[in-house]
């Protein structure tokens, strides 16, 4: 199809007045006096403005015109005498005209045969009229004048409203136009608005689709007016062979003229391939310049809105289609099972199946082979389930269904255990799934279902299931953990968790030599949750970083109350290796030392053994910026591994925390004595200061200064206290 530059073409002589006789100007003569009336009709028998003769109302009285004025609003001229049933009966006229019926626009010249009756400057000053004049004064020429005058005033005023009111539905309909998201519905609309802006609404109006490669396959998607029963029908099945004609010729030629009353919209020129839309309006009248410019805004407007709609059909399919498989992807699938559980009954079964080892197979045999076999899995999907939105891709190599019982789980875990044919020949691939009943889990939502069963997945894997249906029971441990960090979560964003200091104490005197700073997470009853409940949970949801952060926060505002009240010693706090690998946490752990303003020497990191050694390499160079600065670094937890002592010799870190596990047995093993021992010994060889943690009797206590240990903490010193408490221990255990 040729490419039409214009947005549409008119019909044969529609915005001309060739072979159509002009619509006369409308004048409404109000008149108690019919031998006036008379006159008035003779004098306008002839007169012409741009063309266009003069017809001529009459109304006896006020009451008169107040009915026939709403039945012409196309008036353009009023000649109102001013005395009639009563002395001021026409100028209640001009305020019911202007106030009761609206009519804002109309030219309101008011004729007096009794000048004294009505101040001239007076009347023009009170009420809105448009001139005044003594009907003595009013010869055939000086009537036609002002006729003519007030006719030109009137039709400017009503083109600048009709625009205006034209451009109000252009703005209307974009606005319409632009929440549209289904394009049945987006032509109505067009439609409406189209015939709307012409007063062409009952004429007839309608909508043609047809594809840039197949004209032949052109439609009537919408229709209104004379043009109804046209709807939903091919080009060649059209009742209306003018109709039919027209839109043909357009297909064949866009730059032809259409014939007779018909008008052609295409306001979808500018896409360059895909589908494209025609509108075709009925007028029984000549269209006006005006109309023209507006019908052109308003079609380009209609294109862009056309536009938008690909455009969010476009965006609609890449959230919630998997463009690989053509699926159902995860996003819909969710509101599908939302849709089910919110309509059914809960009798059916949540599947999801996942290709065992994929990504493996996937790196061994290429991406081509893997897409081929995802697609035999998808086709499998196809094949077995009647509802195509009852399975979705919801992974790399996951998938998810809805099921009608567990034979039909067992069933399609058969299905997808037959060879997968590709290229290269037949492949079976392994399949591991999980079935949940529905009707066991509640009114829980549609991604905690879908992510419980994937949660399950692991299981299944193991113990290479397929399918494993896992019940309400099985569930049990992973929504408590699952709650846990969702209040976890909660907790952070209110940054409601707390610290508590516990005491390192010199041994020989039990003076204060430190605190560790402990997280605490406070509940509404006034307990608390372990952190060894809630750290590893924190560590798997991604949320150790925050919580990290958190706790060095507080701890700096804890040693800079210690310092208020006099108390200079420094503070320990916990941190995850693995935030120390973060360059952007790290950077901010940095960031929060330094604009707190206290004394780096006054801070001190722990970090456990096994986790820093896993990758010291990457870790040391942390831990030793940080000690450039004084703040302290502390091995916790040492000796348990034996896994620091390759690094002995350069460990980046100021002190070593014996394990409490060798501090506990000490009592009862020389083993656990001759490690306390070796340590102490390294230490001091290569100038550590050493801690021993969990020191809970005083036989304990004295067996570490018979080893040379100077420091413990423990509860027989203390337990972790409130920061509160710990600063008032302080006071009465400090030098």
């Amino acid at each position: 199809m040729a490419n039409n530059n214009n947005l549409f073409a008119f019909a044969s002589g529609s915005t001309t007045t060739e072979n159509h006789s002009p619509d006369p100007w409308l004048i409404l003569s109000v008149e108690d006096d019919p031998d006036y009336q008379a006159s008035l009709a003779m004098a306008l028998e002839f007169v012409e403005v741009a063309g266009r003769p003069v017809r001529l109302l009459r109304a006896g009285s006020a009451f008169e015109a107040a009915r026939l004025i709403p039945e012409h609003p196309d008036i353009s001229v009023i000649l109102l005498d001013v005395v009639m049933e009563s002395d001021d009966a026409g100028l209640s006229l001009v305020r019911t005209i202007r106030e009761v019926i609206g009519n804002t626009l109309v030219r309101i010249v008011l004729l007096t045969g009794q000048p004294g009756m009505a101040p001239r400057l007076d009347v023009m000053r009170e009420y809105d009229i448009d001139d005044y004049w003594n009907k003595a004064e009013l010869t055939h020429e000086h009537l036609a004048s002002i006729i003519t005058g007030n006719i030109r005033s009137w039709d400017r005023s009503s083109q600048l409203e009709r625009a205006r009111q034209g451009l109000q539905i252009i703005t209307e309909a974009s606005r319409v136009l632009g929440q549209k998201r289904d394009i049945r519905a987006f032509t109505r609309h067009v439609l409406e608005h189209l015939a709307r802006l012409v007063g062409a609404a009952n004429e007839g109006v309608a909508c043609v689709r047809y594809p840039s490669e197949n004209l032949e396959a052109a439609s009537i998607i919408e229709a209104s007016g004379s043009f109804e029963a046209c709807a939903h029908r091919c080009i060649n099945e059209l009742p209306d062979s003018r109709l039919k004609s027209t839109i043909q010729q357009y297909l064949a030629r866009p730059d032809a003229t259409p014939e007779g009353d018909l008008s052609v919209f295409d306001f979808s020129r500018n896409e360059k391939a895909g589908e494209h839309y025609l509108a075709v309006l009925k007028t029984t009248r000549p269209l006006s310049i005006q109309e023209s410019n507006l019908l052109e805004v308003f079609c380009e407007n209609a294109s862009a809105g056309l536009t938008n709609l690909r455009l969010a059909s476009r965006l609609h399919k890449l959230a919630y289609r998997d463009p690989e498989l053509d699926l159902p992807n995860r996003n819909q699938f969710l509101r599908y099972l939302g849709q089910h559980l919110r309509s059914q009954a809960r009798k059916r079964h949540l599947m999801v199946l996942q290709l065992y080892e994929f990504n493996e197979m996937a790196f061994q045999l290429g991406d081509r082979f893997a897409s081929q076999i995802l697609s035999g899995v998808a086709q499998t999907l196809r094949n077995i389930l009647s509802n195509p939105d009852g399975c979705a891709r919801v992974d790399r190599s996951s998938f998810a269904a809805l099921m009608e019982s567990p034979a039909a789980c067992h069933e399609l875990a058969e299905a997808l255990n037959q060879p997968i044919e590709t290229e290269g020949g037949s492949y079976r691939v392994s399949i591991c799934s999980v079935c949940l009943p529905l009707e066991e889990f509640g009114e829980e939502q549609t991604s905690t279902l879908l992510n419980t069963a994937e949660i399950a997945m692991e299981q299944a894997r193991e113990n290479r299931s397929n399918p494993l249906f896992f019940s309400h029971y099985d569930q049990a441990p992973i929504l408590e953990r699952y709650a846990l960090l969702t209040r976890l979560r909660q907790a952070l964003d209110d940054h409601s968790l707390d610290i508590f200091l516990q005491p390192k104490v010199e041994l020989e005197t039990g003076l204060l030599a430190g605190f560790e700073a402990l997280v605490r997470w406070p509940q509404a009853d006034g307990s608390y949750i372990r952190p060894d409940q809630f750290i590893p949970i924190a560590e798997h949801g991604g949320l150790i970083g925050e919580l990290d952060l958190q706790v060095l926060d507080k701890t700096l505002q804890t040693i800079q109350l210690l310092q208020e009240q006099g108390i200079h010693t420094p503070v320990a706090f916990n941190a995850s290796p693995l935030d120390l690998f973060e360059p952007s946490h790290f950077e901010t752990m940095l960031r929060m030392i330094s604009d707190s303003g206290i004394n780096p020497t006054l801070l001190e990191l722990e970090v456990t053994e096994s986790r820093a050694m896993e990758e010291y390499d990457m870790i040391s160079e942390r831990l030793q910026q940080l000690m450039d600065m004084g703040v302290g670094v502390s091995i916790d937890d040492f000796g348990t591994g034996y896994s620091s002592l390759g690094h002995i010799t350069h460990l980046a870190a100021s002190t070593l925390k014996i394990d409490r596990s060798f501090v506990f047995r000490m009592e009862e093993s020389t083993d656990a004595v001759h490690v306390v021992d070796m340590i102490l010994r390294l230490s001091r060889r290569f100038s550590f200061k050493v801690v021993a943690e969990g020191v809970e009797t005083d036989t304990q206590r004295k067996l570490l200064l018979e080893l040379g240990c100077s420091i413990g903490q423990g509860y027989l010193f203390s337990p972790p206290l409130p920061v509160n408490d710990a600063v008032d221990w302080a006071l009465h255990h400090s030098s």
